[in-house]
């Protein structure tokens, strides 16, 4: 049976025309149908044939949605008297969905011969941005990053510490302040207590006694003075006592005689210390204190309508009272305040440095583009370096590999895309068309040779287009390199004759490197 159909099959091949030699086999295998984000997977295609010197495989191969991670040479295989050609591929996607690895073209003969298509389920993971690196965004870190060494810690944490302690000890002092309790007391309960604390002082000799004296006539036209209303302060002995004689007969208080001569005494005996350097008897002083608190006590009790006179005074003593109290609680906090944000600024500046201020005073916000801390990125499978005023990030459109960072006012946009390289293809045509495809209108090219900073080379088309969509001018910069039949385009979009946006794209562009490890 076996030989009967091998009979036919050689009949077959001769009437058709076909030698065994014009047969050729080709398909196409993956090692997984379904990938997490980011996975890699093996993809192979074998053409089987006994002349494997007419097998081309083409130059560029389409994989897109997916991503070339890496490329194998072509392998030979001899296999049971079998010869076939191997190319394999190791590809991704980052993206999630179900995607279509498109049927690759081999040429046999001169002839096109296809693969069949195969699906891929691409499923999400959980991202972990510390541990991992992505394929488009190899490491992120701000400019001139550096370190910070444990003692700038330490000193931070001690500068600290000065502020806690210093707050700590104001706290201490506001809670431990001893107030004048005289400020809130009325001028009878001031003049009492101040003779209280009379009688408590003894006398060695007659200078003792003058300042008792002195202590005690200041008490009595204090009191005078304040709750009685008479000039006492400067008044001479026998001026205030007519004072208080006038006061009596004009009904203003309302004291005996007694009391009025008790009180000339003690001013008697007060001049006598103070100017005729008198010594008094033993107890002589002590009677004068009793005396004129005797007076004190007998003439608020004369005073008319002295208890609404009294709450009025201690109302007005209280309010006063708390007034200090809030003033001093104000004071305190503020201070408080004060001395945590100095404290906490320069445990910020001992440990990342003195903050870029100038950008506080700039209201232009392309202004500030230049002015606040940039991130240096590398992006793509080819470790492309740049400085930028913020990370790039994937774009939302699945069908291009391109990452893409714009301002939030718009006026400065920049897009970095890579895809295969179409040998045939214009770069500046090619540009032209998409612009035309986002309605741009208006466009004008001009284009010059580029090199980074490390002699890489590339091309720079530049010029200016009118924006259909928003009705603006726009002034544009893209930079196109060729690495490994893999074309990398960078793009930067502003308004036109903006010269600080121009800065942030000359810096940009400036900045470009290629890392190679």
């Amino acid at each position: 049976m076996d030989k009967l159909v091998q009979i036919i099959l050689i009949f077959f091949i001769i009437q058709s025309g076909f030698t065994q030699q014009d047969i050729i086999i080709v398909s196409s295998s993956v090692d997984s149908t379904e990938i997490k984000v980011g996975q890699q997977f093996k993809y192979s295609i074998k053409a089987e044939s006994d002349n494997i010197n007419q097998i081309v495989f083409p130059e560029n191969f389409q994989f897109s949605p997916f991503e070339v991670a890496d490329e194998f040479a072509i392998d030979t295989v001899f296999f049971k008297g079998k010869k076939s050609l191997n190319k394999s591929f190791k590809l991704t996607n980052f993206d999630e969905g179900s995607f279509v690895i498109k049927p690759q073209q081999i040429l046999f003969n001169g002839k096109k011969y296809l693969t069949d298509s195969i699906l891929i389920d691409v499923r999400t993971i959980k991202v972990d941005t510390v541990s991992k690196k992505f394929f488009d965004i190899k490491e992120i870190i701000l400019n001139n990053e550096k370190r910070i060494p444990f003692s700038k810690y330490l000193l931070s944490f001690l500068i600290l510490l000065l502020g806690l302690l210093a707050i700590y000890l104001l706290f201490k002092k506001f809670k431990n302040h001893k107030f004048d309790k005289s400020i809130y007391k009325t001028p009878f309960e001031n003049a009492i207590d101040e003779l209280v604390e009379l009688e408590n002082e003894s006398f060695k000799n007659q200078e003792d006694y003058k300042l008792f004296y002195s202590k005690l006539t200041q008490i009595a036209k204090n009191y005078l003075e304040r709750d009685i209303e008479i000039s006492a302060s400067e008044s001479t002995s026998s001026q205030l006592i007519d004072k208080i004689q006038l006061l009596k007969k004009s009904k203003k208080i309302n004291i005996s005689d007694e009391l009025i001569e008790n009180f000339k005494n003690v001013l008697s005996n007060s001049d006598l210390v103070k100017f005729a350097k008198f010594s008094p008897k033993d107890g002589v002083a002590y009677d004068d204190n009793k005396f004129l608190k005797s007076f004190i006590v007998n003439t608020k009790k004369s005073i008319p309508n002295n208890i609404e006179k009294e709450k009025e005074q201690k109302r007005i003593a209280e309010m006063k009272f708390n007034q200090m109290i809030k003033k001093r609680k104000i004071k305190y906090s503020v201070v408080s305040i004060i001395t945590l944000i100095i404290s906490l600024t320069f445990s910020v500046i001992v440990l990342f440095g003195a903050p870029n201020i100038s950008s506080f005073f700039i209201l232009d916000a392309d202004k500030k583009l230049l002015n606040k801390d940039w991130v240096t990125s590398t992006y793509t499978d080819k470790n492309l370096k740049l400085d930028s005023p913020d990370v790039l990030f994937r774009s939302n459109d699945s069908s291009l590999n391109k990452l893409t960072y714009s301002t939030k006012n718009n006026s400065l946009e920049i897009n970095l895309i890579t895809q295969p390289l179409n040998e045939n293809s214009d770069p500046i045509n090619d540009l032209i068309n998409n612009f035309k495809e986002r309605n741009y209108i208006n466009v004008i090219t001009k284009n010059e040779e580029y090199k980074t900073v490390d002699g890489d080379q590339g091309i720079k088309i530049f010029g200016s287009f009118d924006d259909n969509n928003k009705n603006e001018k726009k002034d544009y910069s893209t930079i196109l390199f060729v690495i490994e039949k893999l074309s990398i385009k960078l793009e930067i979009i502003h308004k036109r004759q903006n010269k600080d946006l121009q800065l942030v794209t000359d810096r940009i562009i400036n900045s470009i490197k290629f890392i190679r490890k």
